[in-house]
C-alpha cells in the first residue's frame, strides 16, 4: 500500500461535511469552561468541525492539513499506537414519544415554525457564537500521537454577505507529555492561537451565502449549489448542521431545515439527552459508513423551539488507524448564541 492510499484508508470516516438560545457574557463564559472542563476530565487527547476540508500534499511522507478545523494527519514511519482518550459518550435516555424520526422531526418543525421572529435592532447582524472541538493526528507507520484541539467560533454577518469570522484554537490537549513532546518536536501547535478573516460584501462564508430558504425542497438545493450531489443522504444532516454553526436560522427556516431532516432516508431516534452545555434535546441520528469507517452522526433538537443545539460524530464499530477506543466521539460542535448584534469594531 503506498502512502496516499494509506491516507485514504485512514481518513476514510473522517471527512464529514459540514441556534441555540441567547445568553448573557456571564452564561457563554460559564458554558465554554464547562466544555473544555469536561474534556479534560474525559481523558487528554481526542477530536470534529464545520465541514473539514482536507488537503493533500506529498513530500515524502504525505501530510494532510485540515482547513478550518478536523483533522490533520502526517504520515511518518515508526514505533506502536498509544490510544488516545476521547470525550465522554452522552447518554441518551428514552425518546420523548414513540412516533419514528421522521414524524417527530415535523412535528418539532411545526414547533419551530411557531416560534416569534427574533428582535432586531437597527444596526445590528447575524452573530452566532460555537465551541467546536477536533481531534488532530500524526501517524507514523503503526504509532499515532493525537492532539484535542477546542476551538471557539464567533462570526458577524452582514445582509449584504459581509462580515467577520474568528476562529480561536484553545491549547491543545494530549494524552501524555510524551505525545506532546513528540506532536511539537513534529512541527505541532502547542499554545493557543486565533485567526481573524474579515469578508467584503458578497464573500460570507462559501457557501451559505443569501437568505436561507423556508422551504425544504428549496433548502435541500440551496444547500449543494455549486457542488456536486452527494454521495449519501447523511450529507444533508452535516449540511444543516454546519449551517445552523455560521447562520442565524429565525423560525421559518429552522423548521425548513427540520422538514428537510424528517425527508432523509435512515434517519432515526437516538432519544432524549443533555447536551455538552447542559441543555436538554432530543436527538436524531444517521448512522453509515458513506464516508468511510461505520460511524453515527447526530443532530440534537430543542423541542421547545425547534432550535439546533448540537452535532456530533461517533466511530461505531472500527477506528482504522486513529488511535481511539471504540466506541469513539471524534467529532462535536455546541451552538451557544445565534442573535443579532451590533458588528464588531
Amino acid at each position: 500500500m503506498n502512502a496516499v492510499d494509506e491516507v485514504r484508508q485512514v481518513l476514510g470516516g473522517l471527512d464529514p461535511a459540514r441556534t441555540a438560545p441567547l445568553c448573557d457574557d456571564s452564561r457563554r463564559g460559564q458554558v465554554l469552561a464547562r466544555i473544555l472542563a469536561d474534556d479534560r476530565g474525559a481523558g487528554t487527547a481526542r477530536r470534529t468541525v464545520p465541514r473539514r476540508r482536507l488537503v493533500l500534499a506529498a513530500v515524502g511522507a504525505v501530510a494532510v492539513a485540515a482547513a478550518g478545523g478536523g483533522v490533520a494527519v502526517e504520515l511518518y514511519r515508526q514505533p506502536e499506537p498509544a490510544y488516545a482518550a476521547t470525550p465522554v459518550m452522552l447518554t441518551y435516555g428514552p425518546p420523548a414519544t414513540a412516533e419514528p424520526a421522521s414524524t417527530r422531526l415535523r412535528r418539532l418543525a411545526a414547533v419551530a415554525a411557531q416560534q416569534p421572529m427574533p428582535p432586531r435592532p437597527a444596526g445590528t447582524v447575524e452573530h452566532l457564537e460555537s465551541t467546536n472541538w477536533f481531534l488532530n493526528s500524526s501517524i507514523s507507520g503503526g504509532r499515532t500521537v493525537s492532539a484535542v484541539v477546542p476551538q471557539r467560533w464567533r462570526s458577524w454577518r452582514t445582509d449584504d454577505d459581509a462580515g467577520r469570522m474568528v476562529k480561536k484554537d484553545l491549547p491543545p490537549m494530549f494524552r501524555s507529555d510524551a505525545d506532546r513532546r513528540q506532536w511539537k518536536k513534529w512541527g505541532g501547535r502547542v499554545e493557543s492561537s486565533e485567526k481573524v478573516h474579515d469578508y467584503a460584501a458578497g464573500e460570507f462564508y462559501s457557501g451559505f451565502r443569501g437568505a436561507v430558504p423556508t422551504d425544504a425542497a428549496a433548502l435541500r438545493g440551496w444547500l449543494r449549489a455549486g457542488g456536486s450531489a452527494p454521495q449519501a443522504p447523511v450529507q444533508y444532516l452535516e449540511d444543516a448542521a454546519q449551517l445552523a454553526g455560521v447562520r442565524l436560522l429565525n423560525p421559518p427556516q429552522r423548521a425548513a431545515a427540520l422538514t428537510l431532516l424528517a425527508d432523509l432516508p435512515g434517519i432515526t431516534v437516538t432519544g432524549t439527552v443533555t447536551d455538552r452545555a447542559g441543555r436538554t434535546g432530543e436527538a436524531f441520528s444517521i448512522t453509515t459508513n458513506a464516508h468511510g469507517l461505520p460511524a453515527q452522526y447526530t443532530v440534537i433538537v430543542e423541542a421547545r423551539s425547534g432550535t439546533l443545539l448540537g452535532y456530533e460524530e461517533v466511530l461505531t464499530t472500527t477506528a482504522g488507524k486513529l488511535n481511539v477506543t471504540i466506541p469513539a466521539v471524534i467529532t462535536y460542535r455546541s451552538y451557544l448564541v445565534a442573535e443579532y448584534a451590533a458588528p464588531p469594531r
